[in-house]
């Protein structure tokens, strides 16, 4: 069996299995949100290891609720995504700036 591990924005990480073809998301932070489309809207995780499980067409909530557009949280858990994904960016991206710079630095040594 083969598991590939992703960190994603909002102390959420996906697990997929490559053999059953099961994602699951398990939220590593108190609270997450995450727009999970096998579930047709945004999936609010309500506690740390809270998991949102997809396996075919079969979808599965653990300590989950699903926003939908038109529910009254909908608009503050997509700012809220937007902002985590904005993080997740910028926290990748520098982490690159400094790879760049050290291998840059490698160059200009030799």
């Amino acid at each position: 069996m083969t598991v590939t591990v992703t960190r994603k924005p909002g102390g959420v990480t996906q697990l997929f299995n490559t053999e059953t073809g099961r994602v699951t998301y398990k939220c590593k932070a108190e609270s997450a949100y995450m727009l999970i489309e096998a579930f047709g809207g945004i999936v609010k995780f309500n506690q740390k290891n809270a998991i949102a499980t997809v396996t075919g067409h079969i979808t599965e909530l653990e300590s989950c609720d699903v926003l939908k557009k038109g529910h009254s949280e909908y608009k503050e858990a997509l700012i809220a995504i937007i902002s985590a994904h904005k993080e997740f960016a910028q926290h990748v991206s520098d982490s690159y700036q400094k790879e760049i710079q050290e291998l840059e630095n490698k160059l200009s040594a030799l």
